[in-house]
C-alpha cells in the first residue's frame, strides 16, 4: 500500500483510503519510512503525553484493542439523552431470508431455503450522509476532542434508534499552503445497520489517535513544503471540506471542535450545539436535553 499522489486544480494532494481500522494499524505497524527532510523530529514520538496522550506504541494498539476510558459514563448518558429525540419510530421490518439473521428452527429441520429471520429498512427510511473531520487545531483541548466525539456518537446513535440509517464518513483533511493530506478510514460501511460505536470511539474521542497515529501517517508522506515540520498543517474548515468533497447540501459536516461551537465544559451544552449547528433541532427536543442536565 502506497500513498496516492495527485494533483486536483493547484494543490497537490497526498491521498490514502483505510477499508477498516485493522487495516490501518497493520499499515502503521509495517516500519513506515520517516519523511527526515521535512520531519527531522518526530512529535507522533514526542515525550509530552499533556498534549500527546500515551505513547504511539500504545496508540497504534488502541486501533484494533479498543479504548475504553469514559466509555460506562458515556453509554449512562447516551441512554438519558436517547429520551430527546423526536417521533422515534422502527423502519425496520422482519423478514425471512436465505442467509444472515436467527434460524426458525421449524423452517431448518423442514428443509426450507429461507429459513433465516432479519431484520431489513424498509423504502421510507432516511438516510443521511455526516462527515467526520477526525482533524483540529493545535489549539483544542482535551476536553473539546472529547466531547465532539461523545456528542456526534450520542447524536448518531439516536438518530439510528429512531430508525433513520446513517453512512458515517470519517477522514483527515488538512492542508500546508498547496498540498493537501488527506485520509479516509471507513468506520462504517452504508449498508451496515447500525455504527459500531466500540470500533468509532477512539478515532472519535481519543486525542492520540490524530496526534500519534494520524502524525505518524502524516510523517512518512513525501510532502514537500517544510512548513508541515512546523506544525503539522491546517485542518480544512466546513466550506473547504465541501468544497474538496463536492457535497451536497444535505449532507452534514462535522467540522474541528470550535467551527461545531464545542466548547468542552459540558457534555449536555455541546450535544445542543452540535445538533443546533447541523441543523437537527426538529429530530430532538432540545428542552428535554436541559432538563437531563439538570438533574445530571
Amino acid at each position: 500500500m502506497k500513498p496516492e499522489i495527485k494533483q486536483v486544480d493547484d494543490k497537490t494532494v497526498y491521498y490514502m483510503g483505510f477499508p477498516n481500522l485493522t487495516s490501518f494499524h497493520d499499515y502503521l505497524k509495517s516500519n513506515l519510512p520517516v519523511n527526515d527532510e521535512i520531519f527531522p523530529f518526530q512529535s507522533s514520538l514526542s515525550e509530552d503525553e499533556y498534549f500527546y496522550g500515551e505513547p504511539l506504541e500504545k496508540a497504534i494498539e488502541y486501533c484494533i484493542s479498543g479504548y475504553n476510558k469514559g466509555f460506562d459514563n458515556f453509554l449512562k448518558t447516551s441512554q438519558q439523552l436517547s429520551q430527546a429525540i423526536v417521533k422515534e419510530s422502527d423502519n425496520r421490518k422482519l423478514v425471512r431470508s436465505l442467509y444472515g439473521g436467527i434460524p426458525l428452527a421449524p423452517l431448518v429441520a423442514a428443509g426450507v431455503p429461507d429459513c433465516m429471520l432479519k431484520y431489513e429498512r424498509d423504502r421510507q427510511t432516511i438516510v443521511r450522509n455526516i462527515y467526520f473531520n477526525l482533524t483540529y487545531p493545535a489549539s483544542t483541548t482535551s476536553s473539546q476532542i472529547i466531547n465532539r466525539g461523545l456528542a456526534t456518537l450520542y447524536m448518531i446513535q439516536a438518530l439510528e434508534e429512531k430508525g433513520e440509517m446513517i453512512n458515517f464518513y470519517a477522514f483527515e483533511m488538512s492542508c500546508c499552503y498547496d498540498e493537501y493530506f488527506h485520509v479516509d478510514i471507513n468506520l462504517k460501511k452504508p449498508g451496515d445497520l447500525f455504527l459500531n460505536i466500540e470500533k468509532c470511539y477512539f478515532p472519535m474521542v481519543g486525542k492520540e489517535f490524530l496526534r500519534r497515529n494520524m502524525f505518524r501517517l502524516l510523517e512518512s508522506m513525501p510532502v514537500k513544503n517544510w512548513e508541515w515540520g512546523r506544525g503539522y498543517g491546517s485542518p480544512l474548515n466546513e466550506q473547504c471540506v465541501r468544497d474538496f468533497l463536492h457535497l451536497s447540501p444535505l449532507d452534514c459536516v462535522i467540522s474541528y471542535p470550535r467551527e461545531m461551537g464545542i466548547e468542552g465544559i459540558d457534555i449536555y451544552d455541546d450535544t445542543i450545539a452540535l445538533i443546533d449547528k447541523l441543523g437537527f433541532t426538529d429530530e430532538f427536543d432540545i428542552n428535554k436535553i436541559k432538563q437531563l442536565q439538570k438533574t445530571k
